[in-house]
């Protein structure tokens, strides 16, 4: 658990608050958007190669399948995904606090 103090010179506790989660929620709406478009490019990629992304990164990490341009982009997807997904799980779980 990380617990930040914010401190400002001008506001008061209920405007920074509100300014803290309207930022929040702005960036989960943006992560989820490039979540979503990221997730249809990796279906594109499951549908043109008809695999899915589990048998494509193990194949893809095993040399199976051959790296160019289209394979590194699909990898490439799906390691944005997971980033993605890990920011979203973080600040889905921010809790502004009063002291």
């Amino acid at each position: 658990m990380i617990t930040l103090n914010v401190k400002s010179i001008s506001g008061g506790e209920e405007t920074v608050k509100k300014i803290l989660q309207d930022g929040l929620e702005e960036e989960r709406k943006r992560v989820e958007y490039a979540l979503n478009m990221t997730v249809k490019a990796i279906r594109t990629f499951e549908d043109r190669f008809g695999m899915s992304t589990d048998i494509f990164i193990e194949k893809f990490r095993s040399g199976e399948i051959e790296e160019n341009e289209e394979t590194f982009e699909w990898w490439a997807e799906t390691k944005l995904a997971d980033e993605l997904r890990e920011t979203l799980q973080t600040i889905t779980t921010i809790e502004i606090c009063q002291q």
